[in-house]
């Protein structure tokens, strides 16, 4: 139980932390997509999250490929985070124009 609330008090400064966490991807995200634009989405934009949330972050790029394969989606995970806490999306600018109502709230970096 211990290790339980130690984690949570990590977490707590965890999403304390979440808009400089968020503008560290986006400067390793402009390395790999250049024009990209980066959001807080999810249970932390709508206000709703909870100690034990992950952190969605949306990457939107016209460099984001239509279709994306696994492997390459994890190739680009890994450059931009290790930590499992942070779940990132990447969308292609176009098919964003049809997705973003399923986004917001949105945070922009």
């Amino acid at each position: 139980m211990i290790e339980y609330y130690r984690k949570l008090k990590e977490n707590e400064k965890f999403f304390d932390n979440a808009h400089e966490i968020a503008k560290e991807i986006k400067e390793k995200a402009k390395r790999i997509f250049d024009d990209c634009d980066v959001f807080i989405v999810g249970s932390f934009a709508r206000k709703k999250h909870t100690l034990s949330s992950d952190l969605d972050i949306l990457i939107v790029s016209s460099k984001v490929p239509e279709k994306i394969n696994f492997a390459e989606y994890c190739s680009i995970v890994r450059s931009l985070t290790e930590d499992s806490r942070i779940n990132i999306h990447l969308i292609n600018r176009e098919k964003f124009g049809e997705m973003r109502k399923y986004y917001e709230p949105m945070i922009e970096i």
